[in-house]
């Protein structure tokens, strides 16, 4: 019943609010684009004065102010990403991930690397099943654990029939080298550029992924502008590892593009074990 609660979508998000964020996920206002044909990747909020960055006068801490969509990042009250401690142990129904193998296409859409997904790969979550759209890269971790963050967090973000989204996200540490994240990483535009189709090159989705498939469940937002508080968060306990020398390839290109933790407020964190 608590997992129900904390989980569940508010029911008066609204058509025309579902379709609003479509639109902004869709130009990469979630720092990411799902490939949904809704808007191109070619309409940029630079190119709107909507501009957002992880650094400086465009910061996480000025987001709210830089454009009327974007007030919940500064008012919101169910923020993305938080810090997975304190968690109450429940009896969690399992999540069901569904992964292939999926021809890499990749894009560069300034604020991270995103590969996206075709249709067949799916999530089964509260017994509804969310299609995974793409998923992309951070560094370092949004979330921390046990008050630490990781050098790299992935976010994997589906959508069901109705539009709402379901993110599962998987820590990624220092230690022996992933050969299918080095497939991504060599392919990654060194600038922004639409997505690109890299010849004939599959990745299998499932080896991006740590086979120990203890969980933290709670209720949240998107981590970048618009943060809207629209995400039923799944975050996967036991990290994945790339080698050091991977890490190093990806925070040549991204620093930082990680948002800080968010007050928890009165959510409930959730854990599967």
């Amino acid at each position: 019943m608590i997992a129900e609660l904390c989980c569940t979508l508010p029911q008066d998000a609204g058509i025309m609010e579902r379709r609003r964020l479509l639109q902004w996920l869709a130009v990469g206002g979630f720092g990411t684009t799902l490939g949904l044909g809704t808007i191109g990747l070619e309409r940029s909020l630079a190119e709107e004065g909507k501009h957002w960055g992880y650094i400086g006068a465009t910061g996480p801490e000025a987001w709210g102010k830089l454009a009327p969509e974007y007030q919940a990042c500064q008012a919101g009250t169910q923020q993305s990403p938080i810090a997975l401690e304190q968690a109450i142990k429940a009896d969690l129904a399992e999540f069901a991930l569904n992964y292939q193998s999926i021809p890499l296409t990749i894009l560069n859409n300034g604020h991270t690397v995103q590969v996206n997904a075709i249709a067949g790969n799916t999530l089964t979550l509260d017994g509804e099943v969310f299609e995974l759209k793409q998923f992309h890269l951070h560094h370092p971790s949004e979330h921390t654990l046990n008050g630490k963050p990781f050098p790299m967090e992935a976010h994997f973000v589906h959508a069901n029939a109705k539009q709402e989204l379901a993110v599962v996200g998987v820590f990624l540490q220092a230690g022996a080298a992933n050969p299918v994240w080095q497939t991504v990483l060599s392919a990654m535009p060194p600038q922004p550029t639409p997505a690109k189709t890299i010849g004939k090159t599959q990745i299998d989705l499932k080896q991006l992924l740590p086979s120990d498939r203890a969980f933290f469940r709670y209720f949240g937002s998107l981590t970048t502008p618009p943060c809207s508080e629209v995400v039923r968060w799944v975050v996967m306990e036991t990290p994945v590892t790339l080698s050091q020398s991977q890490i190093q390839q990806f925070s040549a290109l991204f620093p930082l593009n990680a948002r800080p933790v968010q007050a928890m407020n009165r959510r409930f964190l959730l854990r599967s074990r």
